[in-house]
């Protein structure tokens, strides 16, 4: 187990747990952040580039979280998709269906002024303290 799985489990015990789905869900973003060099924006860079502008934008406004299919989380991730998946002990298609039925959640609340720029800066730790919050 890496160090973020064990800041994430830590963080997530101290809570009473969370449902397993959540953890999973919660555990593949702090990888995919590892991957887009520790910070939430180069996820939301890499989802914007992989197609999912207008959904992205959907879940960073104010307005309802727009629906994504796990198809579409697939291709716009790619290979880091799979990293993270295999990172965490589960395959691609259970990946991109955790995504994409929490990451609408997830970065609604990383962004909780209606602002992309609001993820500017959120990093790894950043990601421990809204699992906190999230998984209450």
């Amino acid at each position: 187990m890496g160090i973020l799985d064990s800041l994430l489990d830590t963080a997530m015990s101290s809570l009473g747990g969370g449902d397993g789905q959540q953890n999973q869900a919660m555990k593949l973003v702090m990888h995919l952040v590892q991957q887009n060099g520790g910070n939430i924006g180069g996820l939301l860079h890499q989802l914007q580039q992989g197609g999912l502008g207008d959904v992205l934008q959907s879940w960073i406004g104010s307005n309802s979280n727009e629906s994504v299919s796990a198809g579409a989380i697939e291709n716009a991730l790619g290979g880091h998709l799979g990293q993270a998946a295999q990172a965490i002990g589960i395959d691609t298609q259970q990946a991109s269906g955790l995504l994409a039925q929490y990451l609408p959640q997830i970065i609604d609340t990383m962004t909780p002024n209606g602002q992309a720029s609001d993820a500017d800066g959120f990093g790894l730790d950043d990601v421990v303290r809204l699992a906190q919050q999230w998984l209450k």
